[in-house]
């Protein structure tokens, strides 16, 4: 009889254990570890990066070299402009497209070239609408939380052949909506891109 009771309470103690466990795993599974589950407002915060003018630094890393620049740039529906204010060899080219017309020129230098029918740069990955593009494309995987008073988004490019850009990592200040900076990443997760966002104006 003894035995019988302490069995009963083995099995008791047991079930006990299993439905706290399913309780506390179905909680985790369906509110998340700190991962925002009410994401409608996503679209809404991502549609107001489609026009905007910003002053950006941006740092390109490669194997040997590190490269610094200071980028003007304007998005404006179907067109968009950046200046490069600082950086060597490229300082004060100017890039502008127009209706799928492209203009690069250089004042300094003198130099002025003219492409019809090109639409390249307005999918540039250094361009927020870029991300914005990345992030609701339905092939990507993405991610969406908050942390440190910071709205993060997270978009891996499922389909790019371009190992240099393969994650990007989004940064944005959760009592503006405005960005603060932008990470991109290659297949293997090192740092190829830093972008910090400086004086930014979202137009509506």
């Amino acid at each position: 009889m003894f035995r019988t009771i302490k069995l009963k309470k083995i099995i008791i103690s047991t079930i006990i254990f299993f439905i706290i466990f399913i309780i506390f795993y179905y909680k985790n599974f369906i509110f998340g570890n700190n991962i925002i589950k009410n994401r409608s407002n996503e679209k809404a915060i991502l549609n107001e990066f489609k026009n905007y003018n910003a002053e950006i630094e941006v740092k390109i890393t490669n194997n040997k070299t590190e490269n610094l620049y200071k980028i003007y740039q304007e998005v404006n529906n179907n067109s968009s402009m950046q200046e490069i204010i600082e950086g060597e060899d490229i300082e004060g080219v100017r890039i502008e497209l127009k209706q799928n017309n492209l203009k690069i020129s250089n004042t300094k230098l003198g130099l002025e070239k003219n492409y019809k029918n090109y639409e390249g740069i307005l999918n540039n990955s250094i361009f927020l609408n870029s991300f914005v593009n990345d992030y609701l494309n339905k092939k990507n995987s993405t991610n969406y939380f908050e942390e440190n008073e910071q709205i993060i988004m997270e978009v891996k490019l499922n389909n790019t052949k371009n190992t240099y850009i393969k994650y990007k990592k989004l940064y944005i200040d959760k009592k503006t909506l405005k960005p603060i900076k932008m990470k991109i990443e290659d297949y293997t997760k090192k740092e190829t891109i830093s972008i910090i966002y400086n004086n930014v104006e979202l137009i509506k």
